[in-house]
């Protein structure tokens, strides 16, 4: 059960960060009348640390998944056999 949450909890950081370097927008549109827009571009510092946070985040609510998934519905599984 250790090595599947540490295993769920390692791919889903590397993968949900590597989908948010892709699209993950760092510039930001604001729109000041019609005919005018102005562009607000993020740091790649405050940008980098954004998307660790947000695949952290993912990357704990996949291994609480996971061990719920293992605790309750595979137990029940292997009841009904």
């Amino acid at each position: 059960m250790e090595k599947i949450l540490v295993k769920t909890g390692v791919y889903t950081l590397i993968v949900s960060f590597f989908l948010f370097v892709i699209f993950f927008k760092r510039e930001k549109e604001m729109e000041i009348d019609e005919e005018a827009t102005m562009y607000e571009i993020t740091p790649f510092p405050e940008f980098f640390f954004q998307i660790f946070r947000y695949s952290v985040i993912i990357s704990i609510i996949g291994v609480v998944v996971a061990f719920l998934y293992i605790r309750y519905l595979k137990d029940e599984f292997y009841e009904k056999e």
